[in-house]
């Protein structure tokens, strides 16, 4: 069954996902950190990862790069609200992975 992981810090957004993706056909697993996230990149080999850019251990953009390196194949989507968004555009034009393929999308609040 393919699984997958969101990295967020709001326990609300996290059980939302978790209850509207869920099913018999998808295991969604959530991390309210960067580093549980890191972590369950490592043990429970996610199909893709849900990823905030925000989080209160460290950039979800750090994270990002710390789950290039366990597993540079499995797609990562990065949320963000508009307040945060300035940094997104910016760290994607640096970045040194050519294989990954970026489009940054404004949700509302």
């Amino acid at each position: 069954m393919p699984t997958l992981l969101v990295i967020d810090d709001e326990a609300n957004l996290l059980y939302s996902l978790q209850r509207s993706l869920g099913s018999e056909a998808l295991r969604v697993i959530t991390a309210s950190t960067a580093r549980q996230g890191i972590e369950l990149v490592g043990t429970e080999k996610p199909d893709a990862v849900l990823l905030d850019v925000r989080l209160p251990d460290m950039s979800g953009l750090d994270a990002y790069d710390e789950i290039r390196r366990l597993d540079p194949r499995v797609p990562v989507v990065i949320m963000t609200a508009p307040i945060a968004s300035s940094a997104a555009p910016r760290r994607c034009r640096r970045s040194t992975n050519r294989s990954a393929a970026w489009r940054l999308r404004m949700s509302p609040c």
